[in-house]
């Protein structure tokens, strides 16, 4: 069910995320402890549960649902925004269990693994605003939030939904009270606190691909009514699902050839491909895999209650994945393209005796030829996707006055990201990468809310970020062909950025219907960046170079809302944010080391929220209309030297208009459905100039004209999306026993990955995704079994693509195929 507990007072500032200068939560957390300070016990929250509290609806009703979108508790038919409010119970629910899960909930989301290439990231989109790349040069596009700490990245954010209380997706710009990069909307993930209860659950599940998941949490009293501690755990296993083949063992001996003659003048021998495989290998001709799953997660979470009046958490949790690459299958081989062309004559056909053409295009879905060591130079770029992660929150609620309340949120979290690549689908030395990514970030956040007049809820707050990033590896890009200046290079790119903030916010209550809210944010964002490229030679062809960029920002937001019934809400908004700019993240010489600036998002929306059927179903729906301006667009050309360029630039604008409705009913005891509907509508009004009607190209050549005649198409923006889950819970016999079946579909529209795709279809046509589930309950509820199924049509489909013509090839991310398993849980 999507519902959340009524939670507390204390709770209500769960989001609270700004502070003025970093360092004082920690030191006031420890003062008020010290001093033993007391006030109005206006924490409701329950020292024993610690958790969100609400009334049993009635027989047949929506329970009520509460969130704290704006940093105090409302119910959510209550608050004037668009937002998806999921609880834990539903996740399990829904089989959901990490973040690119989420999408399903949510109408005009795309959230989804960023694919091969980009190591651990997500790739969130949300209204046509998001974000398809690793690189650190990179701000979100829709930031994650965890228990109100902004993570910097969206590398490294693709987080295990763990022993969590709910999670709330906020649609739209949230630039005033979330700040930098909250353009497309927020997705906040809030963590079950402790309670002392003495309760906990285990689960275990088997399944194919040899899969293997354990996951449990136990809460315990450490001082009875004061400190408590809960300790919640996942480990992740199950087999890659695309098979690495080996070319000559599939296609039959010498299909690489003999060799060729070489190129006596670089002094580089002939070199035979040849095979990796042998007759009595017991692998067959797969020889590796890629998009396994292999993560463990831990998370330790302490809860103080000093007094009445102040309770202090303090959180950390621990990621480690050692993982194969994520799935990664190619669509397209173009061998009369410049660079490949040109390649073939120069290096593959003299060096090996074979051109790169569509031979390696793979034999069946599932399949790639991709090999790993670099035959010219030795070179190794390992299939693997590891990660390790972690972080420390310490939270502060503290009642200062009967009607003030504040909240300090002191959070450090780091992460290091090591992954390799094959950009070409074959043995041959195309496109290797492999880098290693590591980021730190420090984030004081403190926020004072209060009552005042009995008709103003007031909120301010301060914000201070710092983060440290790098990028280090090495690349090799069509070696030996002597046109790059740097074709084999190593790299290395460091970042700063800051970022400091402060905010107020109002809401006033004209009548006990009428309300209006307004408020304005202030942002300073600042990075420093310094690029290094040297060649496997030894030539320095980016001495360290530095870049600067850095924006102020005013961010405000004015809305309206009007209670026309208990049970119908109405509200008109506008909502501002900005993502802060960058630098072009892949230079291949100084000239092309350039920054980019800050865009702009602007939103007019108009939202209903209601209740029908004596609170048996739920409406909630929104328009809007958004300006896109100063676009950070991406495209690659080749810069005055002849260098391939990948470049972002700030072009022109786009205008953004759409539709969403969530629907949620239990029309008969035992029977819930649950739906969801999102149209978007995006154009280019602007692409940076005149647009060239025979080629389709802008004068800056970043719009551009699809084969299906589609023009300017935003990435990972369907027209389209739409969810529908049926439940149905039965008592089995007299016993008290239950059975529950689920269904789950979800849809999306044709969609683009990147807007330089340049196959005869978009990159992905519409598809639909089918689960199921089947759960036992025993009468207490302490033992539950579970059969389940993902994808049970089986649907082949993409998560993304990377698409680079000027380098002639294009390769896709497969989504998972059908899967299944079964899982046991013992609630204690």
């Amino acid at each position: 069910m999507i519902v959340s507990k009524r939670v507390t007072c204390a709770s209500a500032l769960h989001f609270c995320r700004l502070s003025a200068s970093p360092g004082p939560g920690l030191a006031l957390g420890a003062l008020a402890a010290c001093l033993g300070l007391a006030g109005s016990p206006v924490i409701a929250q329950t020292a024993a549960s610690g958790q969100s509290s609400s009334a049993a609806p009635a027989e047949g009703q929506l329970e009520e649902v509460t969130v704290t979108a704006r940093f105090r508790a409302e119910k959510l038919q209550e608050t004037p925004l668009a937002i998806t409010a999921v609880t834990g119970d539903t996740l399990a629910a829904r089989g959901a269990t990490d973040v690119t899960n989420l999408a399903a909930f949510v109408p005009n989301a795309v959230i989804s693994p960023l694919g091969a290439g980009w190591g651990a990231t997500i790739a969130a989109s949300i209204r046509g605003v998001g974000l398809s790349d690793n690189s650190l040069s990179f701000e979100p596009g829709v930031p994650i939030y965890v228990d109100g700490v902004y993570l910097g990245r969206p590398q490294g954010a693709i987080l295990d939904l763990l022993d969590l209380d709910r999670v709330e997706v906020l649609r739209g710009p949230q630039g005033t009270l979330f700040g930098k990069n909250a353009v497309g909307g927020t997705v906040s993930l809030i963590s079950k606190k402790p309670t002392g209860d003495g309760h906990g659950y285990v689960d275990v599940g088997l399944g194919d691909f040899n899969r293997r998941d354990f996951r449990g949490a136990w809460d315990v009293s450490v001082v009875p009514d004061q400190l408590f501690a809960r300790v919640s755990f996942s480990s992740k296993r199950h087999d890659g699902f695309v098979d690495v083949l080996d070319f000559e063992c599939v296609n039959g001996a010498g299909a690489l050839g003999a060799g060729g003659p070489g190129l006596p003048a670089l002094g580089q021998p002939g070199v035979r491909l040849g095979s990796a495989v042998t007759k009595t290998d017991s692998r067959g001709c797969v020889v590796d895999h890629q998009g396994n799953e292999n993560m463990q997660s831990a998370r330790l979470a302490l809860r103080y209650l000093a007094t009445d009046a102040l309770e202090v958490n303090l959180v950390g949790d621990y990621t480690l994945q050692n993982q194969e690459g994520p799935p990664d299958q190619y669509t397209s081989i173009d061998p009369n393209s410049l660079f490949p062309s040109l390649w073939n004559a120069a290096v593959s056909k003299p060096v090996f005796g074979i051109n790169w053409d569509q031979r390696f295009l793979p034999p069946r879905n599932y399949t790639n030829y991709d090999g790993y060591t670099d035959p010219l130079t030795g070179h190794q770029f390992p299939n693997v996707n590891d990660m390790t992660e972690w972080g420390l929150a310490n939270v502060i609620n503290w009642t200062l006055a009967p009607t003030v309340n504040l909240k300090a949120v002191t959070a450090y979290r780091r992460f290091s990201n090591s992954f390799g690549r094959n950009s070409s689908g074959s043995p041959l030395p195309i496109n290797y990468t492999w880098d290693t990514s590591n980021h730190r970030q420090f984030s004081e956040e403190i926020t004072l809310t209060g009552t005042a007049v009995e008709k103003l809820d007031w909120t301010l707050g301060g914000f201070y970020y710092n983060a440290k990033d790098s990028n280090q590896g090495f690349s090799s890009l069509f070696p030996d062909l002597g046109i790059f200046a740097a074709s084999s290079f190593d790299d290395f790119d460091t970042q700063t950025t800051k970022n400091y903030a402060a905010f107020v916010h109002g809401v006033y209550h004209f009548t006990d219907k009428l309300s209006g809210t307004v408020g304005v944010r202030y942002t300073s964002d600042k990075k420093h960046a310094v690029i290094f490229r040297q060649d496997f030679a030894g030539l320095v062809t980016i001495p360290h170079t530095p870049v600067d960029v850095s924006a102020s920002k005013v961010s405000p937001k004015v809305s309206v809302d009007y209670q026309f019934t208990p049970d119908v809400l109405g509200y008109l908004e506008y909502s501002t944010g900005f993502r802060g700019g960058g630098f072009g993240p892949r230079p291949s010489d100084a000239f092309q080391v350039r920054s980019f600036k800050a865009e702009d998002l602007k939103t007019t929306e108009l939202g209903i929220k209601s209740e029908w059927f004596e609170h048996r179903l739920r409406w909630n729906s929104a328009v809007f209309y958004s300006k896109y301006t100063n676009l950070q667009e991406g495209f690659n050309t080749s810069d005055p030297f002849g260098q391939p360029w990948f470049s972002t630039v700030n072009v022109g604008a786009s205008r953004i208009y759409g539709f969403e409705a969530e629907l949620l009913a239990e029309p008969i005891k035992g029977l819930q459905l649950q739906g969801s509907f999102g149209y978007l509508n995006y154009k280019v009004t602007d692409a940076g100039g005149p647009i060239d009607p025979t080629t389709g190209q802008s004068s800056f050549g970043v719009c551009i004209t699809h084969a299906d005649g589609s023009a300017c198409v935003p990435p990972r923006s369907p027209k389209y999306t739409a969810g529908f889950s049926a439940q149905y819970t039965a008592t089995v016999g007299s016993s008290g026993a239950t059975l529950t079946l689920r269904g789950d579909t979800t849809y999306q529209s044709a969609v683009y990955f990147t807007d330089l795709t340049y196959t005869a279809i978009p990159g992905q046509a519409g598809y639909a995704l089918v689960n199921g589930r089947l759960t036992w309950d025993s009468p207490g509820r302490e033992w539950s079994v579970s059969a389940w199924g993902t994808n049970l049509t089986d649907k082949f489909y993409y998560n993304g693509k990377l698409t680079l013509q000027v380098l002639g090839f294009e390769e896709g991310n497969p989504g998972a195929p059908r899967m299944w398993g079964i899982n046991l849980r013992r609630s204690f």
